[in-house]
């Protein structure tokens, strides 16, 4: 793997090396970014889906980033995720800070500390560990939601995306049960029409019947693109092949130790119960 300078997860500001990929892969003239923005508004202002919000503008140039500034299809991820937000407001909200001291299942979403050579977030959800009888589903839902949208507000990683690892050991027929359709496609809209997150690869670890079910339905309906990013690993050693070993735990044969970090994912809560329909600024 590459041996270029990698940059931690929290960052105060934005490469010179990122501003040229935005150029290059995202269309992103930051001379145009005022009458951008502006024209973008004049369109929202004529559909009824936004009247009444007053939007952020780093807000809208996510979405723009996303979209590689194509204003129809920023116009139409946007419209997504108002409209679940308006149908699924009690996703929004923050889960009770006890949950962090009490409860394991806490410890299921991690984002590790280091991004990649290419700049992007890694985050590791360790299904496993997450004991719905304890942790409702709603809960879970919530975590996984204010994961990517406050992990967004970084400009790095708006640029360059995301990596997952999804690892199911230990699942059991409590998580089986939790594998409706209804579900699946929940966490398949959100993240696929609503979300302005680039998706770079997803691996999955430790396959398990939980992991088959899931997959027998998210793959009708993930696109072509993004299944040629999907990677099945036999041995969780295989992420070696794609991670350097300071970002994978040492229980996959890294060297990774303390990559959970439990201040971080409770920062993120509390923003969550109170994340503007507008949006919020950038971390920077």
């Amino acid at each position: 793997m590459s041996q270029m300078e990698r940059y931690p997860l929290e960052m105060s500001h934005l490469p010179e090396c990122f501003l040229e990929k935005a150029k290059k892969e995202l269309n992103e003239v930051p001379e145009q970014r005022t009458e951008e923005l502006r024209k973008f508004k004049e369109m929202l202002s004529t559909d009824k889906t936004f009247a009444g919000i007053d939007f952020e503008d780093d807000f809208l140039w996510l979405f723009l980033r996303h979209a590689k500034h194509d204003s129809s299809r920023a116009l139409t991820h946007l419209r997504n995720l108002i409209k679940f937000r308006r149908n699924y407001s009690h996703l929004f909200q923050s889960i009770e800070d006890g949950f962090f001291h009490s409860s394991p299942s806490t410890q299921c979403f991690s984002i590790l500390p280091k991004r990649t050579s290419d700049g992007c977030s890694v985050i590791l959800i360790e299904v496993g560990k997450w004991d719905p009888e304890e942790f409702p589903l709603e809960h879970f839902k919530r975590m996984f939601i204010f994961v990517i949208l406050q992990t967004l507000r970084d400009p790095v990683t708006q640029i360059n995306g995301f990596k997952i690892i999804q690892d199911y050991k230990d699942t059991n027929m409590k998580h089986l049960k939790c594998c409706t359709p209804q579900n699946i496609y929940l966490e398949y809209h959100l993240g696929m029409n609503c979300v302005p997150g680039r998706y770079r690869e997803i691996h999955f670890i430790n396959g398990s019947m939980v992991l088959t079910l899931f997959w027998s339905i998210a793959k009708l309906l993930f696109p072509k693109k993004i299944k040629q990013r999907v990677m099945f690993h036999s041995k969780p050693e295989d992420l070696l092949n794609f991670f350097p070993p300071d970002m994978i735990p040492t229980q996959w044969g890294g060297t990774l130790t303390d990559y959970h970090d439990e201040n971080l994912l409770k920062k993120m809560n509390k923003e969550h119960g109170s994340y503007p329909i507008g949006g919020p600024k950038n971390y920077f």
